[in-house]
């Protein structure tokens, strides 16, 4: 099992924006189980929004890239260039 993560630092002058966006287009998705979350306490300027999903493979996870990271991605070159910054990583779950 995997957790892909997407951080998404942005200004709070168009955090709104971005919410919604995200909200309307991944986390209403049917086709994965999202986790949208706010961090507290962030040590950037700006506001910090991670989106959390928990996958059985790396193929699931390019799945969700190509259907939500590229769109997402898109947007932010398009429409918030310098005023949102993101950035995704993968962690596997360590057996117990």
């Amino acid at each position: 099992m995997f957790l892909y993560n997407v951080s998404i630092i942005a200004e709070e002058t168009i955090h709104h924006e971005i919410v919604s966006w995200i909200e309307d287009n991944i986390v209403q998705s049917q086709k994965f189980q999202v986790h949208f979350l706010e961090m507290l306490q962030s040590p950037h300027e700006g506001i910090t929004y991670c989106i959390q999903v928990v996958l059985p493979s790396e193929e699931h996870i390019a799945d969700f890239q190509q259907v939500h990271l590229i769109p997402l991605q898109q947007l932010v070159s398009e429409s918030y260039k310098d005023k949102v910054f993101l950035f995704d990583s993968t962690m596997k779950y360590l057996k117990k």
